[in-house]
């Protein structure tokens, strides 16, 4: 019989809901063992929907819970760090969400913990694994595109869909603001198309809306590799758009491509000619999310490497650090 991990998901808000729950439960390797939230209403409604009787609102409880083997962290950004070197010290693998951690220094001991207890540190990027992503992917790395010299993504959030209430401000305080909230993301979707390529520099600024708030609303930066190819992030939640705007594109001296969705244009006989490939745009995410259960079980039972490394986390950390940086300075710096 195949073997069948248990697992427990630690902060069920939507994103779990969404990203985790649904898919731990339909995958057949998986046991969803427990759950944990400070919120005991939720714990009641997602444990009855799953069949799930564990139910912690003390992390403590789950993460010395002998019985299970994974845990997915899905809390606060602030959390992750300090409680996926928790689990790993309990002798449990992790698969932690995005930014894993809020600075280089924690990115590096919680590689340093996994290394020590033997136990998997699993990042989740699941935008790599979107089946847009992995098409451009391909089209760059084959060099379809020809040399890319120029890439620029956003993910600008509607202000019908994200009013700047006192509780969300809360919750995007706790979280880091919009380049670690957001701003990682598109990074780490960036990073994985200009792969070989290194950063060298970084300009970056910030602004906030509400005057005496702790973290930035909107956040910009260009960063140049040393190769010169040009990279530009734009995020945040308090400009002026009607609905969400996510987007990321690159252009290359034989074509261009434009996620979100997906079109590939490649210059033929000095025109332009349409060669994207059929997709299913609607299920990108749940595919996404799905590939992403898949690569846990694949990493905890069929011991297969993690499909992110270390080197990845530490090089979307080091950069946001260098953001930071640079905004405080208002300067560019080196990365």
């Amino acid at each position: 019989m195949a073997k069948t991990v248990n697992i427990g998901v630690v902060g069920c808000g939507v994103h779990a809901q969404i990203a985790h729950l649904p898919f731990i439960r339909k995958n057949n390797s998986c046991n969803l063992a427990a759950i944990c939230d400070t919120d005991v209403r939720k714990l009641d409604h997602l444990g009855s929907k799953y069949g799930t009787s564990r139910k912690y609102q003390d992390f403590q409880e789950i993460v010395e819970d002998k019985d299970i083997e994974a845990l997915v962290i899905a809390t606060p950004s602030y959390l992750h760090a300090p409680m996926a070197i928790a689990a790993l010290k309990y002798d449990k693998d992790v698969l932690c969400e995005m930014p894993m951690a809020m600075s280089l220094k924690e990115a590096r001991e919680m590689i340093r913990v996994a290394g020590r207890t033997k136990r998997k540190l699993i990042p989740a990027m699941n935008n790599r694994l979107r089946p847009d992503v992995q098409i451009l992917k391909k089209f760059v790395k084959e060099g379809e595109l020809g040399r890319i010299y120029y890439t620029k993504a956003g993910w600008l959030i509607g202000t019908h869909e994200w009013i700047l209430s006192p509780g969300r401000m809360e919750s995007m305080s706790s979280g880091g603001g919009a380049f670690l909230t957001l701003g990682v993301h598109l990074l780490d979707i960036a990073l994985f198309l200009l792969a070989n390529k290194k950063p060298q520099t970084i300009f970056a600024s910030v602004h906030r809306k509400e005057p005496g708030t702790d973290v930035e609303d909107t956040a910009m930066c260009t960063i140049n590799f040393s190769d010169e190819t040009l990279l530009t992030i734009e995020v945040g939640w308090s400009l002026l758009f009607e609905k969400d705007f996510l987007y990321c594109n690159v252009f290359g001296n034989k074509g261009a491509a434009l996620l979100n969705p997906l079109k590939i244009q490649k210059e033929l006989h000095n025109d332009l000619f349409n060669v994207t490939p059929t997709i299913a745009h609607k299920k990108i995410y749940r595919t996404s999310y799905e590939l992403q259960t898949q690569s846990l079980v694949d990493c905890l039972v069929r011991k297969k490497q993690p499909l992110i490394t270390k080197e990845d986390v530490l090089g979307i950390a080091e950069i946001t650090d260098a953001f930071y940086a640079s905004a405080k300075k208002k300067q560019m710096i080196r990365i």
